[in-house]
């Protein structure tokens, strides 16, 4: 397969998942939907013009549209804790590879078929460790210093993950060309 014609197939395969994560907020919602119909729409046109390339940076806000439909729909049924947050959540994850997965429109092979399955992978492990986090914050746990310690901690390996990653990821990062 080509590279146009590959990054075409991600394309129509990333807007399966994006589509429906527009439309899962609005089930059961009846005549309050048309605030989140608009959130969910934005974000699904974004999405679609960022996947096509006409603006690949909209991806961003498209996923945010998206997140900010599914947490307006929340807010409005008075949910204050949902089983499907973590898939939910894994979904976005998965729609975000995809669409910069497609607005890159690397070559196809085997590079694109193990960065499928890295991104499966990580969703389904992302959505596993949502699902812990989820009972664990039902649990009636007596909270204290270790507990308090333990937050601390996990804070800060976060933050500290996310520099590294922005280090990383800064240092991959070509120098503008001198014009």
């Amino acid at each position: 397969m080509t590279a146009p014609g590959t990054r075409l197939a991600t394309a129509g395969v990333a807007l399966a998942p994006a589509l429906a994560l527009a439309v899962y907020p609005l089930l059961g919602r009846g005549a309050g939907a048309l605030p989140l119909a608009i959130l969910g729409g934005a974000g699904l046109l974004l999405y679609a013009g960022a996947v096509a390339g006409v603006w690949p940076g909209g991806l961003t806000g498209a996923i945010g549209l998206l997140a900010a439909e599914y947490l307006a729909s929340l807010y409005l049924r008075g949910i204050r804790l949902d089983v499907v947050a973590p898939v939910y959540a894994a979904a976005l994850f998965v729609c975000a590879e995809l669409g910069w997965l497609a607005a890159e429109g690397r070559r196809g092979g085997l590079g694109w078929l193990a960065r499928w399955f890295a991104i499966a992978g990580l969703a389904l492990a992302a959505a596993a460790l949502g699902w812990v986090v989820l009972i664990a914050g039902t649990l009636p746990l007596a909270g204290g210093l270790a507990v308090t310690a333990l937050g601390v901690v996990a804070a800060l390996a976060a933050a500290l993950g996310l520099a590294w990653l922005a280090r990383s990821a800064e240092r991959d990062t070509p120098p503008p060309a001198a014009g």
